[in-house]
């Protein structure tokens, strides 16, 4: 689309390749400000690491997805499963013998 953004409007190129304008607009600003996901994935990764310290590591995916969506934090499964090779993917089992 943008190499094309010449010769044809985009708002009928997002419609012929059915996507929205807004989604090829957003995408754009990513490419020129790649910093933005960083960071955001950056201050992800330290809620996440906070709840799990603040947990004393027994908190896993599940409920620091859960806490994260409690404190109004949108976490996408995507995302959620980027994170699960982390240390915080499973909670801390205590042995009890």
């Amino acid at each position: 689309m943008e190499a094309e953004c010449a010769n044809f409007e985009i708002a009928r190129m997002a419609r012929l390749l059915e996507v929205s304008r807004s989604g090829y607009y957003a995408w754009l600003h990513r490419l020129e400000n790649p910093a933005d996901a960083k960071v955001a994935r950056n201050d992800l990764e330290a809620k996440i690491l906070s709840i799990h310290r603040e947990s004393n590591g027994t908190y896993g995916a599940p409920r620091i997805t859960a806490e994260l969506h409690d404190r109004g934090e949108v976490i996408s499964k995507k995302q959620r499963c980027n994170s699960d090779e982390r240390s915080w993917n499973r909670g801390y089992i205590p042995q009890i013998i």
